[in-house]
């Protein structure tokens, strides 16, 4: 059996190195003169709760480190309870990890929280040549990853939530670059699959 002390070291070093890849690129930008978050006037109402849903997710990562045994006790799904299951999460969320640090350092300066209020460059290089949404595909395997590690009701209702409000987010976002870039967008989309190297249906988005 997994020591619980080593999940938790895990879910420790994965929170600090998720803050540090989102604050620290802000920073940068800020200092570049750009406005880091941008704007989510013209967003959905899905799309503006993705910063209250993946923080209500990372409150719950926190819960589970001070408080594992009760969290897995409430709502728990026993039959997902294995040291296979946790190695699985932790490769998962590793991965997470890993396309989001990809996807933002490719983006460079061109990297926003939300749609962003200054011009900016269409993005085909690094991760994004392998897909178009590298970091929201991120934060699905940090979701996915952390229910198979916390197996739990709530795990899973936080997984689906996140979902929607991402996908939300990612439609919005390639709305706007197609209004921006127009064929050079459009073209992209056809090669490039929004969270696969490849388009899987082959839909005018």
């Amino acid at each position: 059996m997994i020591d619980p002390f080593v999940i938790k070291i895990f879910f420790l070093i994965v929170i600090l190195s998720f803050l540090v890849g989102m604050f620290v690129p802000m920073i940068i930008i800020k200092k570049k003169g750009y406005d880091p978050h941008g704007t989510h006037e013209s967003a959905s109402f899905l799309t503006k709760l993705t910063p209250y849903t993946i923080f209500t997710w990372l409150t719950y990562i926190i819960l589970y480190i001070i408080m594992d045994e009760e969290i897995l006790l409430f709502l728990g799904l026993d039959v997902l309870i294995s040291d296979f299951f946790v190695i699985m999460g932790m490769i998962i969320v590793s991965l997470g990890l890993l396309l989001d640090l990809w996807g933002t350092l490719s983006l460079g300066t061109n990297f926003r929280i939300e749609l962003p209020k200054e011009n900016i460059s269409l993005n085909t290089t690094g991760v994004y040549r392998l897909m178009r949404n590298p970091i929201v595909v991120g934060v699905y395997f940090l979701l996915l990853g952390s229910f198979l590690i916390i197996p739990t009701v709530l795990s899973l209702i936080f997984l689906i939530i996140n979902i929607l409000t991402f996908d939300s987010k990612v439609r919005d976002e390639e709305r706007y670059l197609a209004k921006k870039f127009g064929n050079e967008y459009r073209d992209y989309r056809e090669k490039v699959g929004r969270y696969f190297p490849f388009n899987i249906l082959k839909i005018r988005e």
